[in-house]
């Protein structure tokens, strides 16, 4: 095939405006849900947050991404989440529940995938990411009454040992005075 330097290169069809692009050529987010037999053992079964987390990862399973880095996001970030939930860190969790929530909301802007759905995962994720704040704060208010009460035991443990070791010193003076009194008979 020969070129010519001359004429001008042929541009092909005319690109398709993004409004009007089909989502038809794009990738869907592969996510794992984990369904074990815990529950069935005497767990009392999947927690709201865990629920919530399993609902995100559905929703985000059905969008169609067509942006290679907004999907290789949602594909780290979903994925954290519901495993973050499951463990129960929640710092990490309500990070990546932020950046899922970030990404969603870039592409639908950006219209590298169906709106309605992004948005509508966008806000569970936050709605995920409140959660996650509100038990960690509860497990951090829950952390310190511990310690308050570790505390509060090791002081009174502290005391009644304080007062057993004196009780000792009484008995073992009188025990003392008791010998000395009859060694001088």
């Amino acid at each position: 095939m020969h070129t010519s330097t001359t004429q001008a290169p042929h541009p092909g069809p005319e690109p398709i405006p993004p409004s009007s692009r089909s989502f038809a050529f794009g990738l869907r987010v592969r996510v794992a849900i984990d369904t074990t037999q815990r529950y069935l053992f005497g767990d009392d079964g999947p927690s709201v947050l865990t629920s919530l987390a399993e609902e995100l990862c559905i929703q985000v399973a059905r969008i169609v991404v067509c942006d290679f880095k907004i999907h290789s996001q949602l594909d780290r970030t979903v994925p954290a989440i519901l495993r973050n939930v499951r463990i129960g860190i929640w710092s990490c969790a309500r990070r990546a529940a932020l950046d899922a929530a970030s990404a969603l909301a870039c592409g639908a802007k950006r219209r590298v995938m169906q709106s309605d759905l992004a948005i509508k995962a966008a806000n569970l994720a936050l709605r995920i990411a409140e959660l996650c704040e509100a038990n960690e704060r509860a497990g951090c208010e829950k952390q310190v009454s511990e310690s308050y009460e570790r505390a509060r035991r090791s002081e009174f443990a502290a005391m009644h040992r304080e007062r057993r070791e004196r009780e000792a010193r009484r008995r073992a003076e009188a025990e003392q005075s008791l010998s000395d009194v009859e060694e001088s008979r």
